[in-house]
């Protein structure tokens, strides 16, 4: 039986060979590989986040690294949900590697740059009214793309997304709150917040 903090290495190890993998396929190699961290959200609301700004220094490294963390309390969603968190981050991270703001009102709301980055970077994109273009999934070519890491890694938090065959059995999934337990269906992967807990939902395995 694992600790917590050989989980966490875990984790943050299956992490990054993710980041390697998505950086091969979808940049070309081209971003340079930031520190990967697992901590919760305090707001229970984000996937995860990239950190702008060169936060980690070594002793005497004028130059630091990045950051993308996932957030701890979303790490038990269906593996291609996990992948497109990351790739959601790093589209962010190639915006502010190329000096391109494609965030605005205080890095909160995703603008069309961070729309036309994302669909460049095997994301579909849907706009909200509070947070712009920040909606994103993996299209039908990425998702294929992300299950042939997914065939050859295992995640210690991966839920079963499907039994038998590449297609979901059903349409319909169901989303619940992580704290009241309400939950409701949609016929697409969608993102949708409680009004009474005011928490982003999570998809479970029907």
């Amino acid at each position: 039986m694992k600790n917590g903090s050989e989980k966490y290495i875990e984790a943050i190890k299956f992490l990054g060979e993710l980041y390697d993998f998505l950086n091969r396929r979808f940049f070309a190699d081209e971003l340079e590989k930031p520190v990967n961290t697992v901590c919760p959200d305090g707001k229970n609301k984000a996937f995860g986040w990239f950190v702008c700004g060169e936060i980690w220094h070594e002793d005497g490294d004028e130059k630091g690294a990045t950051e993308i963390n996932v957030s701890a309390q979303f790490l038990n969603r269906p593996f291609a949900d996990i992948a497109e968190t990351m790739l959601h981050e790093m589209v962010h991270q190639y915006a502010y590697s190329n000096q391109m703001q494609d965030c605005s009102r205080g890095g909160c709301y995703h603008n069309k740059l961070y729309a036309k980055l994302a669909r460049e970077h095997g994301l579909e994109v849907e706009k909200t009214d509070k947070t712009g273009w920040s909606e994103t999934r993996l299209t039908v070519i990425s998702r294929e793309i992300v299950d042939e890491f997914a065939t050859e890694h295992k995640f210690i938090y991966r839920l079963p997304e499907r039994k038998g065959s590449r297609v979901r059995s059903s349409s319909t999934r169901k989303y619940e709150c992580p704290i009241c337990h309400m939950s409701v269906r949609a016929t697409k992967q969608v993102r949708i917040v409680c009004a009474d807990c005011d928490t982003l939902m999570v998809e479970e395995e029907l």
